[in-house]
């Protein structure tokens, strides 16, 4: 039941940030970029992607969300989340994961439909080379999306959404100004140090990810069991 009152909130977040994707992705190729529409192109549009998806589908398993708007204050039914029998273990972590699946599988058809819309990344790059970096987005978005996840613990989920992308922002300028080690940089490996650019996996930096996504939901976990809601 909880996978499925997950699913119905999700639902249409999923949808319009599907849709966005698209459109990104047409709008490139109608307006006649796919000629030029080259692998650097693409891997610079992936952390924006990553970004919109996580503040769409992050969520806390506790506090209910609208299907569509950010709003502010308690959802309606959160009482009803809340008299469920089950832990507050459990609502995070199936709530974090269908919204981590969510993303995972927004990000990958994003890359799905670079391959089959633009020859140039296709002429560039192989099959095996866009598996590896389907893995790589797997991991390196795990540490971004449980930023969101973390957030919804304690803000309105309008706040969050800002946080969010304020957080990222920050992020990125931080991978792109200041002289981070390899290791630490998630936003380069899903970029300029991905499979596609460099042809090797960046593999530190998807284990600190996988690491910060682990922290971040123990972090997440503390907060929601020691709230009064």
């Amino acid at each position: 039941m909880l996978w499925h009152k997950g699913w119905l909130e999700t639902r249409f977040r999923l949808l319009f940030a599907l849709g966005f994707s698209a459109l990104i992705l047409i709008s490139a190729y109608s307006s006649g970029g796919k000629a030029h529409f080259s692998v650097k192109t693409a891997v610079a549009i992936v952390p924006l992607l990553v970004a919109t998806l996580s503040a769409m589908l992050a969520g806390a398993g506790i506090v209910t969300q609208p299907a569509i708007q950010a709003t502010k204050g308690v959802h309606g039914s959160m009482m009803f989340t809340l008299s469920m029998p089950v832990s507050r273990f459990r609502l995070l972590a199936v709530r974090a994961g269908i919204g981590w699946l969510e993303t995972v599988g927004g990000a990958v058809a994003f890359c799905c439909g670079m391959w089959t819309l633009f020859p140039v990344v296709r002429a560039t790059t192989t099959a095996a080379e866009m598996f590896e970096y389907a893995v790589v987005l797997i991991a390196c978005t795990s540490g971004l999306y449980l930023i969101s996840v973390l957030l919804a613990t304690f803000l309105d989920d309008i706040w969050r959404v800002y946080g969010t992308v304020i957080t990222f922002g920050a992020l990125w300028w931080l991978s792109s100004h200041a002289p981070l080690p390899a290791s630490l940089n998630i936003f380069r490996a899903m970029g300029e140090g991905s499979p596609l650019i460099t042809h090797t996996m960046p593999w530190a930096a998807m284990a600190f990810s996988l690491g910060l996504a682990a922290l971040l939901f123990l972090a997440a976990l503390k907060v929601v069991r020691s709230r009064e809601y």
